[in-house]
């Protein structure tokens, strides 16, 4: 069987591996093609597409957009960037890392106040870009928590913790913006922050306005999620994709190429984005 991973994180979001280090761990683990898809932003992408072809990897360049959807945090993937679509995606981030910046201040300020003794100052130093993983390690680091799963779960938890979101743009929005700059949105691992019910009304709504796949394969999901999820694209007449959501060390348990993605996913997206 040939796989690939079509969901992977570099130095430039929030991952460990710089992008030539991912795309030669892939080759490593015999996948055909990968994604790179940091968090709303396409820094690495150069380098990626250079290292690709040295390497004899298939590389798809992509990005992982923070977006809404009900209320809730969705998160949808952007793959096959154009030199002229990832243009038009550094201008769209550029506003988002302000308000992310702004998002980070606060809280680092209220995790301060509120007893945590985090190195802010020392994060910025270390990492291209923050998130809320880079704060869980902080954590971990601090022995305020046993693991990053349980920060998530516990301090930064949205809504129970210390964290506060910055505005995100809608999904069904940025699902049409994603095509109509000729790349193909596919929706991040849905069962993560969408119930079965929300999940399966928004699938009509975002094919019509341009989704093109979902990720019906990924490493915390179990067999029958899988087949649900799969039988669920079917219905809709979308691409079942797939991947790792590989961080390096900052993600704990998770590693790439675990999600076993038929290469069959990325042909597919493939034969979509040259049409």
């Amino acid at each position: 069987m040939k796989y690939c991973d079509l969901h992977n994180h570099s130095v430039y979001s929030d991952g460990t591996y710089t992008p030539k280090q991912l795309l030669e761990y892939a080759k490593e683990k015999d996948l055909l093609a990968i994604a790179l898809t940091d968090h709303n932003c396409v820094d690495g992408a150069w380098e990626f597409e250079k290292y690709a072809q040295e390497l004899g990897v298939s590389a798809v360049v992509g990005s992982e957009i923070t977006t809404e959807y009900l209320g809730k945090e969705t998160h949808l993937l952007a793959l096959f960037l154009s030199e002229d679509a990832r243009e038009k995606m550094k201008d769209f981030f550029e506003e988002r890392k302000r308000l992310k910046r702004e998002s980070n201040e606060r809280l680092a300020k209220a995790l301060i106040e509120g007893g945590y003794q985090i190195d802010f100052e020392g994060m910025k130093r270390e990492f291209k870009s923050i998130n809320r993983a880079h704060f869980s390690k902080e954590l971990v680091k601090k022995v305020y928590v046993k693991d990053s799963n349980e920060a998530f779960a516990t301090i930064l938890k949205e809504g129970n913790g210390y964290y506060v979101s910055c505005p995100r743009p809608q999904l069904v929005d940025i699902v049409e913006w994603v095509r109509k700059i000729g790349a193909l949105p596919v929706l991040a691992h849905p069962l993560l922050s969408l119930e079965k019910e929300e999940l399966e009304g928004l699938l009509p709504i975002a094919k019509e306005k341009g989704l093109v796949g979902i990720e019906c394969y990924y490493g915390l999901f179990t067999n029958e999620q899988i087949e649900y999820l799969c039988d669920l694209a079917d219905k809709n007449g979308l691409v079942k994709s797939g991947g790792s959501d590989f961080h390096g060390s900052m993600k704990d348990g998770v590693d790439m190429g675990y999600a076993q993605v038929p290469y069959e996913s990325y042909l597919a997206l493939r034969k979509i984005a040259r049409q």
